[in-house]
């Protein structure tokens, strides 16, 4: 193969029938998977949500669904007294209350949780065929198709997306990430078709309204161009003309229903014109470089025009920053925010990690360093494009695993290419070829089939959740006749808000520096003298304490540190000080025999 040739010829088409049955077959995969997580879902003859931040979008949609015009993105329940901005924008939230008020329309008997609970489900199908899609553009064989999609539906990555009860929004933020892949595979495998520049602009502007971080979508396309502009191959002006406005359109009409955009917030944390302001960027930046071929001095334009464009977002680029590379306060506590090489060494262990990745994972750096050097070879642009797609998605899912679903789809597929690559380059045995690919996956996914895929969750997604949820049901009846402030760890937060109608004075936002200003006033509540709680904030009527929140280990043994005076007070004495009512008492059973505090609710006395 000569440099700059394709990655893979493309074969035969496939037949619609043989398309048909390869996504049927893993679509019914991947959803009997992600059903066997049903457990963690459903309790008591009722449906909850799975994983902390779940609880929360599922109290917003339900807030809306049950008040048609109830939909909100300024919760006075958060950050009390101030109120708080939510960080997530409406589009998911405010689509998944309208889709499931029609369900209720036409099943008027429907639990609308259990609606909403097998949602991530029912949207596996749609993922499965955009996976599908974008194989197609790659232009790998049938066969290899067939495996890729095995490969997706065998993930646990993907059983983690679409699980029951999963409401969190990352399913949809993978579908705009395969939806990038496929709709950008097909422009620049023809550059100057102005109708697909456009649909990849119409895609790129919808992704914020659904997650405010998608903007970073846009960068596959701007990286792509900028490497094609060097080498005097950018696409058709006619087409980037379509792009950037289709761009520019769409996020404006999906910045208009957005409060803080009417407000005139720019921030990077909330949908927001700093999101229009992006696009347009982009937008420029694409069309000088359509308009203006490679040259020394253009090249220094392009330059000098970005520093400009920088200038005014600088600071929110700084706090993004910061956010990807954990500079926050509480985020490197977080598991979900470690990188894979963290959870590898120090968290989850080997074993485990590799039951969320499977074998694939110790290839991912591989084929980063790979197909960086294959941006230097390349010269086709539907291949160059696939390059920065795969060393994007990798980079990022490398960095935190919370990214797994921006670089799963690299992780599946960019070996499979080179495998396909080289199976032309040396003509080798068709059959024998896909044995190989076989075996080799059989061995990659052992540990997810043995350690992961039939492991048993938590309720809720979170021993924490199911170890205290009693104390959440005591709340909800406590605060349904005496509503008000609940002082409770930040983690705690989303789980009284879903289950209550008190506040809190943070959650596990974490986006924005009043987040991380709430949360630090939490901490010092948590420190405080006891008789400060009800002389102080009298807001405050109920509290509820973990002993994890006071614990230290000495020994090997975990121990409540005494010297705090909320622990000491409420989780050492046996009696209630004056002005507080023990609610409830969770005990959880040791080792020894004997069981223990775990955690205490207590209703502040007036």
């Amino acid at each position: 193969m000569v440099p700059g040739s394709p990655i893979v010829s493309t074969p035969a088409p496939a037949s619609w029938l043989t398309l048909a049955g390869i996504f049927l077959a893993a679509t019914l995969l991947a959803m009997f998977l992600a059903s066997l997580t049903q457990d963690s879902a459903f309790v008591e003859g009722q449906y909850i949500p799975v994983t902390n931040d779940s609880f929360y979008h599922a109290r917003r949609i339900l807030d809306t669904v049950e008040n048609d015009s109830g939909f909100y993105e300024y919760d006075e329940r958060l950050h009390v007294p101030e109120g708080a901005w939510i960080p997530w924008p409406w589009a998911y939230d405010y689509l998944v209350a309208k889709a499931t008020t029609v369900a209720l329309w036409l099943k008027p008997a429907l639990d609308p949780m259990a609606f909403i609970a097998y949602l991530p489900v029912a949207w596996i199908a749609v993922n499965a065929l955009l996976f599908l899609a974008a194989l197609s553009e790659l232009g790998l064989s049938s066969s290899m198709r067939a495996l890729a999609m095995l490969a997706f539906a065998l993930s646990p990555l993907t059983q983690l997306l679409h699980a029951v009860g999963m409401i969190d929004h990352h399913y949809i933020e993978h579908t705009f990430v395969l939806l990038n892949i496929w709709l950008g595979l097909r422009w620049f495998k023809d550059p100057t078709n102005a109708r697909r520049a456009a649909a990849l602009g119409l895609a790129l502007g919808l992704a914020p309204g659904f997650h405010n971080g998608l903007f970073l979508l846009q960068l596959p396309t701007l990286l792509c161009v900028f490497i094609l502009w060097l080498r005097g191959h950018v696409p058709a002006r006619q087409s980037v003309v379509w792009f950037s406005a289709t761009l520019i359109a769409t996020t404006l009409l999906v910045l208009l229903p957005s409060q803080a955009f009417q407000s005139g917030i720019f921030e990077f944390a909330l949908l927001s014109w700093f999101h229009f302001y992006v696009a347009i960027c982009t937008s420029l930046a694409l069309l000088f470089m359509a308009w203006r071929p490679y040259t020394l001095n253009n090249f220094l334009g392009l330059v000098l025009l970005s520093v400009i464009l920088i200038v005014p977002i600088a600071a929110q680029a700084l706090r993004g920053a910061a956010f990807f590379s954990k500079d926050i306060s509480v985020l490197d506590g977080i598991v979900e925010a470690r990188s894979p090489y963290r959870l590898f060494v120090d968290t989850f262990g080997p074993t485990k990690t590799l039951s969320h990745y499977s074998w694939l994972l110790l290839l991912a750096p591989i084929l980063l360093i790979y197909y960086l050097w294959r941006l230097l070879r390349e010269s086709e642009p539907r291949y160059v494009y696939y390059a920065v797609v795969v060393v994007f998605g990798l980079a990022l899912m490398l960095t935190q695993f919370r990214f797994h679903y921006f670089g799963l789809f690299a992780m599946i597929t960019a070996g499979l290419v080179v495998v396909e690559r080289l199976s032309q380059r040396f003509n080798w045995h068709r059959g024998a070829v896909i044995v190989g690919v076989m075996a080799v996956l059989a061995l990659a996914y052992q540990p997810p089939l043995k350690e992961r895929l039939f492991l048993p969750y938590a309720l809720g997604g979170d021993p924490n959740y199911q170890d205290a949820r009693e104390a959440f049901l005591d709340l909800g009846r406590l605060c349904e006749r005496e509503p008000g402030v609940v002082l409770a760890n930040h983690d705690d937060g989303n789980f009284i808000l879903f289950h209550s109608d008190c506040s809190v004075i943070a959650n596990n936002f974490i986006l924005r520096a009043a987040d991380e200003k709430k949360i630090d006033e939490l901490d010092r509540l948590m420190r405080s003298p006891i008789e400060r709680i009800r002389k102080d904030r009298t807001d405050i009527k109920y509290v509820l304490l973990r002993a994890n929140d006071f614990s230290t280990t000495v020994d090997g043994v975990q121990q409540i540190v005494a010297a705090n005076s909320l622990a000491r007070h409420l989780l050492i004495d046996a009696q209630s000080p004056p002005g507080f009512e023990l609610v409830r008492d969770i005990l959880l059973p040791q080792e020894s025999g004997e069981d223990e505090i775990y955690a205490r609710l207590y209703r502040v006395l007036p």
